[in-house]
């Protein structure tokens, strides 16, 4: 029983451990990281299990610090232009002007049923219509169409619109989001009485979702 006991506190340690570390290393999604963040990620799942087979907690928190603070020194060096060559990827131009690069395709291992799927995540069908399409170091595809195939925009049409911020939720499951209503420069107060306005006395019962929106409405979704 103590032996279950020990391993389960182990594993609860590494896990913490795992998150604060992984957390420090990369806010980005594992899409979108560089080839030294993954190397760094690998690593690091290796060296913080070390706990559950040798029972040596403190080689694993050791470890773990030391990637760490590899990971920010290489970080900081992809920041200096002769550096950032080395540790990054550098983006692929695919289409330019027009025409598609074949070479370019195979340099990066992209297949065309893949590229072309990535064009159509794009809202994009026809290769015809692209202008400049970039393979990022991320892995994402950048597509510019050609002008006449650009879709219209306010500016085109001489409109000019307010503005106004994005929607922002105040409440979520009958619990007030106090840091949201800060933002917006309000009060619990001024949140009841908009609720009241729209015959709402308890909030924790009737509301499921409530929103202010671009133009300074309250939407309240009701349970």
């Amino acid at each position: 029983m103590y032996t279950v006991f020990t391993y389960i506190t182990r594993i609860i340690l590494v896990y913490f451990f795992t998150y604060l570390t992984t957390r420090i290393m990369s806010k980005k999604a594992i899409a979108e990281m560089t080839a030294y963040e993954m190397a760094g990620l690998m690593v690091l799942s290796n060296v913080v299990a070390e706990p559950l087979v040798d029972k040596v907690v403190i080689k694993s928190v050791f470890g773990g610090g030391v990637l760490v603070l590899l990971m920010i020194i290489v970080a900081r060096l992809s920041l200096i232009n002769k550096f950032s060559n080395f540790l990054e990827h550098k983006a692929t131009i695919i289409i330019e002007n027009g025409q598609l690069n074949i070479k370019a395709l195979k340099k990066i291992s992209l297949s065309f049923n893949q590229f072309e799927a990535l064009l159509r995540n794009k809202g994009h069908d026809k290769i015809a219509e692209i202008q400049t399409a970039i393979f990022e170091p991320n892995g994402e595809l950048s597509v510019f169409p050609k002008p006449e195939n650009k879709p219209v925009t306010l500016k085109d049409l001489n409109i000019t619109v307010p503005n106004n911020t994005f929607t922002i939720p105040i409440i979520f499951d009958g619990n007030i989001l106090l840091g949201n209503l800060y933002h917006i420069k309000q009060n619990e107060i001024w949140l009841k009485e908009q609720l009241t306005k729209q015959g709402i006395n308890d909030y924790k019962e009737q509301v499921a979702l409530a929103e202010v929106d671009a133009s300074w409405n309250l939407v309240v979704l009701r349970r």
